[in-house]
């Protein structure tokens, strides 16, 4: 299922991308196009007037009806002018290009057949061109007069336009490498990205697959107990109750079990939901540690347990319900897993904002490789399993997940077959909601 939503997102980012950078190269291509196409067309329809001074014309030292006039016009690009008559003849050339009368007459007779515009190649090279009408004046000196004659006269202007046409086709190019080169790297980016995001995802599936797994190990305990007993109690029909009493009371432990094993589910479902609504009110965090001591009070010395306690008054505006079960957690493991005749501190004080609750047992402690696992739901040390058949491993998750809510912090330190040391601090400055402030 992970890897399913991790392939789609995947994709989906990809194809996002791909969409985002195509549309931005695509307009970059199209505007630089639309930019060249708007600029030779502005060149190629620059007004101009052909002027001839003196006489008689002549083309190539021979008598004819044309002229060439050589220019070039600074910012105009590469161009050259024909005016010709109403049958496409060329009448004059102003050209500062080698080009062959007859390459001139080609690219006439092209454009005239072709009137409404275009491209021709001339000598390897591409020509945009236009044909307009136009009037021809001459200059004889005296005075400048138009050719007024019945026959009409046409401007073929001519615009090179190969450099340009290539620069769009290298623009093109380029563009194609840098969207494949950048798609490559923003491909290895979103796998990155993808599985960072995706991986406490994948550690929470994990943990709810294992969780589910663990509860119903947990679970099957008990029910499997308590099946045994009642097919003894079938087998046994003629016996009386009181005959009976070890398999009701196998029965019964079983049912008090799963009883526990429900509840610390139901807690962590309760603390695991963001829509459970706090109480806050001022709670005596000193009368609600005693409270939750006096509850184990017995346990500590049916094992002879030397209790040391530190309290100091505190007043905060917190959740007292969450606080006496945060409590009860810690005693009912400081009353479980203290060694008999051991000592058991229990210590409650203030530094500026901060409240500091620390629990301290002697025991058979915490290996070290262990220490960062024991906040895991259902996870038990060996040990732990061995000793302990009424332990779930769910009383420090659900602590942890307490004190979050509080925004607290949980710390803890163990010697093994020495001691064992939790450290809460509950600071206002990192409560969420004023769910903790302290007051005195």
């Amino acid at each position: 299922m992970i890897n399913q939503f991790r392939k789609r997102l995947i994709t989906l980012t990809t194809i996002f991308v791909a969409i985002i950078l195509t549309t931005a190269f695509a307009a970059i291509f199209l505007t630089t196009y639309l930019k060249q196409k708007s600029d030779n067309l502005e060149k190629l329809n620059q007004a101009e007037q052909l002027r001839i001074t003196g006489g008689k014309v002549t083309f190539d030292e021979k008598s004819d009806d044309m002229v060439e006039i050589n220019r070039i016009v600074p910012g105009a690009g590469v161009y050259f002018n024909m005016l010709v008559d109403k049958s496409g003849k060329p009448m004059m050339i102003d050209s500062a290009l080698k080009l062959s009368k007859k390459q001139y007459h080609k690219a006439a007779k092209y454009a005239w057949k072709n009137r409404a515009g275009g491209v021709v190649k001339i000598n390897g090279r591409e020509w945009q061109y236009v044909v307009a009408p136009a009037i021809a004046k001459f200059d004889y000196g005296s005075k400048e007069q138009s050719v007024e004659k019945d026959d009409e006269t046409y401007l073929m202007r001519f615009l090179d336009i190969t450099d340009s046409k290539k620069s769009l086709s290298s623009l093109a190019i380029t563009l194609t490498i840098v969207g494949i080169g950048l798609m490559l790297l923003f491909f290895l980016v979103i796998i990155y990205f993808t599985n960072r995001a995706i991986r406490p995802m994948e550690e929470a599936w994990q943990k709810q697959k294992q969780f589910v797994a663990d509860a119903s190990h947990e679970l099957k305990t008990p029910l499997s107990i308590i099946s045994t007993n009642v097919g003894v109690l079938y087998t046994s029909k003629d016996e009386t109750i009181s005959e009976q009493l070890k398999w009701l009371d196998n029965i019964s432990s079983g049912i008090d079990r799963m009883n526990g094993l429900v509840n610390n589910l139901l807690r962590i479902a309760k603390t695991d939901t963001s829509f459970e609504q706090l109480t806050i009110s001022e709670v005596q965090l000193d009368r609600v540690l005693e409270n939750s001591f006096s509850h184990y009070e017995a346990k500590f010395e049916a094992k002879q347990i030397t209790v040391n306690k530190m309290i100091a008054k505190v007043t905060a505006r917190t959740d007292e319900n969450l606080l006496g079960q945060l409590f009860d957690i810690f005693m009912d493991n400081a009353s479980k897993y203290t060694n008999k005749n051991g000592s058991f501190d229990l210590i409650l004080g203030t530094k500026g904002k901060e409240t500091t609750i620390k629990f301290k047992n002697t025991g058979d402690g915490i290996a070290e490789e262990d220490l960062p696992k024991i906040f895991d739901r259902f996870y038990r040390t060996n040990e732990v399993r061995q000793k302990y058949a009424g332990s779930y491993g769910l009383g420090l998750s659900i602590a942890q997940s307490i004190v979050e809510q509080l925004g607290g912090k949980i710390e803890v330190k163990s010697s093994v077959k020495e001691e064992t040391e939790f450290t809460i601090c509950l600071s206002s400055k990192n409560s969420r909601d004023g769910k903790y402030k302290v007051i005195s």
